[in-house]
């Protein structure tokens, strides 16, 4: 299942209220991040995909899933566990021993074959009754992710027993996933190189794989009520009206904070190290590194006086400049002695933001209704 929701804030103006980033194509690939997710999971899926978006997006996602998936209209935003509740209750109606995996619409990934054999690592370990997630092996420390501990018997890699230090249980024997420790919100700087020296730590991407009934059964001692709306509106054929009259009622809630985390402490959770390359393309710094990574003059371009990448048309000139441009028009940009900025113009915004400042944005848009400018947002 796909959970497709959230506006991107802190990628605006592209992201919008009205078209999210997950409909967009912010690479230049030719494909929006849905579409390419899809891309990625149609080939491990034994049924069409499960796409849980808004009412407001549910025809555009429709129409670039292009028949490929089944499309849930959630009637409003509720977080991430009622979507993946819903999901896993319309899986659990159609099959009651379905294994079911969760990845965002909104991220990249960038070895789809190492994704691959994650996922299916996973399936068995989520076969074993696991709530299983998918941690990807830190390249530095980030300060913008969650993190996932494995446990003392998971050990750190290059140790002794199985996955190094002690052995892991029995059950997860020949599946490659480790225990879970805990779960941990995005840290500051000192915390995360403490995290990454004990080479325990992985980022949270959000990725989950587990047996419908499973998630629905310990949902139901968590969060009793979500998971008997999730399971009545499945039991309804997911109708509108059904939609309509129980969803309002679910609690609002990630599913890290309603299973991910005390199922953890009941030593239920596993994780399974990926060592793919992924994003989730959270602001402008982020979506400026995957775009250069990309390029085929890689790293070296990094050195050049003038390190410009420009996309959706943008005609730029530039002196001694590093930027990242996103055009819309026709409009000569010209960059003079500017290091390290995102330039973003659109119809009705130009904006200019330092990339070491990105994750400051979110708070520019949320001020946009109270500057009377909410139908930008």
């Amino acid at each position: 299942m796909i959970p497709a929701g959230g506006a991107g804030t802190r990628l605006w103006p592209l992201s919008r209220r009205s078209r999210p980033k997950f409909l967009l194509d912010l690479t230049g690939s030719g494909r929006s991040l849905l579409q390419q997710t899809l891309d990625r999971v149609l080939p491990l899926a034994d049924r069409p995909p499960l796409i849980v978006t808004g009412t407001a997006h549910a025809a555009e996602v429709a129409e670039q899933a292009a028949g490929r998936a089944r499309v849930l209209a959630e009637p409003s935003p509720r977080n991430s566990m009622p979507a993946i509740a819903l999901a896993a209750a319309v899986a659990e109606r159609e099959d009651p021993g379905a294994v079911i995996g969760s990845f965002a619409a909104d991220h990249l990934v960038g070895d789809d074959e190492a994704f691959a054999a994650a996922v299916d690592r996973a399936r068995a370990a989520a076969e074993k009754g696991y709530l299983v997630t998918l941690g990807i092996t830190p390249t530095s420390p980030a300060t913008g992710f969650g993190y996932i501990e494995q446990s003392a018997a998971g050990g750190p890699p290059g140790g002794a027993g199985e996955h190094g230090g002690e052995r892991a249980p029995a059950d997860l024997a020949g599946t490659g996933a480790r225990p879970v420790a805990q779960f941990v919100e995005k840290p500051d700087r000192e915390r995360a190189e403490a995290f990454l020296a004990t080479g325990r730590f992985f980022w949270n991407a959000g990725m989950f794989v587990v047996k419908a009934a499973v998630l629905l059964d310990a949902l139901a001692v968590q969060i009793p009520a979500l998971a008997a709306g999730a399971r009545e509106i499945a039991a309804q054929g997911a109708s509108a009206d059904a939609l309509a009259r129980i969803w309002p009622s679910l609690t609002a809630i990630a599913i890290d904070h309603a299973l991910a985390e005390p199922l953890a402490a009941q030593g239920r959770v596993a994780v399974v190290p990926a060592d793919f390359a992924w994003d989730d393309v959270g602001d402008f710094a982020a979506l400026a590194r995957q775009l250069r990574a990309a390029r085929a003059d890689g790293p070296a371009a990094a050195q050049a006086e003038d390190d410009v990448v420009a996309l959706g048309g943008a005609r730029v000139l530039a002196a001694g400049s590093h930027a990242t441009v996103h055009g819309a028009s026709d409009r000569l940009i010209a960059l003079v002695g500017v290091q390290g900025i995102s330039v973003v113009e659109t119809e009705d915004v130009l904006l200019v933001i330092a990339d070491e400042r990105a994750q400051d944005l979110g708070a520019l848009v949320r001020g946009l209704d109270e500057a009377g400018l909410g139908d930008l947002g």
